[in-house]
């Protein structure tokens, strides 16, 4: 039932950001910018507030079910030229502090996986094989953002990197190291100001850029 309401939600993300992305190509060719390297907003430092969603459960964690939360994160330009002289591209390193809630899946107990011997002949269950109750996380990425400027509206990226994440916060916690992968778009308000669209894991993000 879980991976049933997931799919309609991950195709809708998807086609929302397919559209996003493609919507460059339908105004004038005058105004694009990828074969035109350097002809993009002239900043230092990307700050980012958004908000969260992910259909994933958390990778060796106590979280189960959807999630959804707020976080920023702050880009800091490396490489203005890129790694392809011909393109208008760059690169930078990002930083990321998230948090999440995850609703659960409804099977708070699981399936015991281990007993023990109790009083009266009795068997406790000391473990289960997951945990489904409600559970809080906070996510702190490190990411390599390669941007490419396509026109006056529109730049994308690429950001791979690693997420850290303490789970089950306030109570017995969890940490552990999970990959971070996304793909993202802007649409350009003002050359400084853009809404900013996220796809990957550990979380869909949508947001505000002020490129600084």
């Amino acid at each position: 039932m879980t991976s049933q309401l997931r799919a309609p939600r991950l195709l809708a993300a998807a086609l929302s950001f397919v559209a996003l992305t493609i919507g460059w190509t339908e105004v004038g060719e005058a105004q694009m910018t990828i074969k035109r390297p350097g002809d993009r907003p002239d900043y230092k430092v990307e700050l980012e507030p958004h908000l969260l969603l992910t259909p994933f459960e958390p990778l060796g964690g106590p979280g189960a079910g959807n999630g959804f939360g707020a976080g920023i994160r702050a880009t800091i330009e490396l490489a203005p030229d890129g790694f392809i002289k011909r393109l208008n591209d760059s690169v930078g390193i990002g930083f990321g502090l998230d948090g999440i809630h995850y609703g659960g899946d409804g099977d708070y107990r699981g399936v015991c996986t281990r007993f023990e011997n109790g009083p009266a002949g009795t068997r406790i269950c000391t473990e289960v094989d997951r945990h489904g109750a409600p559970s809080d996380y906070v996510f702190g990425s490190v990411v390599m953002q390669w941007n490419f400027w396509l026109h006056r509206k529109w730049s994308v990226f690429g950001e791979p990197g690693l997420s850290l994440y303490l789970g089950d916060v306030g109570r017995d916690g969890i940490f552990g190291v999970s990959p971070a992968l996304f793909v993202g778009g802007r649409f350009h308000f003002t050359e400084n100001v853009t809404l900013t669209m996220r796809l990957g894991y550990p979380a869909f993000s949508l947001g505000v850029s002020f490129l600084l």
